[in-house]
């Protein structure tokens, strides 16, 4: 008994069910995944699943809203997914603790639960904030398509403050000596 190993949890790519990357015939043969009404419905919608298909359109999403972005006019824009609306005074305070520089563009995309802001200097695109307002906040800093940085906070406020302190910095590029 004392050489018996405990249970090792399931690889990664085990665990990842709705990911299949099978053959058609062989994710098919796999209905024993569904017997309840929420488990079909899952494997009805998920088993044609194509993840890399998913990762372009994902990719795809940021250079299609910048090069819109590029045409908007400097300062603040709003974009609403049209499936609610993120609380007005939560949206009012995200603009108003946030002072832009004279050449940045941002981009306020409500989605009702939640909002994500884009906010870009000159040029449009070059050096990237993303920053995701939710439950549990968090910024990606892009510098020519390149993540550079990834943060998470634990509220609107911290978020907030961090962003008052360094937005300048994110913005700015390094001077060359």
């Amino acid at each position: 008994m004392a050489d018996e190993k405990p249970p090792q949890p399931a690889p990664a790519e085990e665990a990842k069910w709705w990911i299949d990357r099978g053959p058609v015939k062989e994710r098919e043969k796999s209905e024993a995944l569904g017997r309840g009404i929420i488990e079909k419905w899952t494997y009805e919608l998920l088993k044609d699943y194509k993840q890399e298909q998913a990762v372009r359109n994902v990719v795809d999403i940021n250079p299609r809203t910048l090069k819109d972005l590029a045409h908007a006019p400097l300062g603040w824009n709003y974009a609403s997914l049209g499936v609610g609306a993120y609380p007005p005074d939560r949206l009012a305070k995200i603009k108003n603790s946030l002072a832009l520089p004279a050449d940045a563009r941002a981009l306020l995309i409500d989605a009702g639960y939640s909002v994500r802001l884009l906010i870009t200097g000159e040029p449009v695109g070059a050096r990237l904030l993303d920053v995701n307002f939710t439950e549990g906040p968090s910024l990606d800093f892009w510098v020519n398509n390149e993540m550079i940085e990834e943060r998470l906070f634990p509220n609107l406020e911290v978020t907030l403050k961090n962003l008052r302190a360094h937005l300048a910095d994110y913005l700015t590029p390094p001077k060359l000596d």
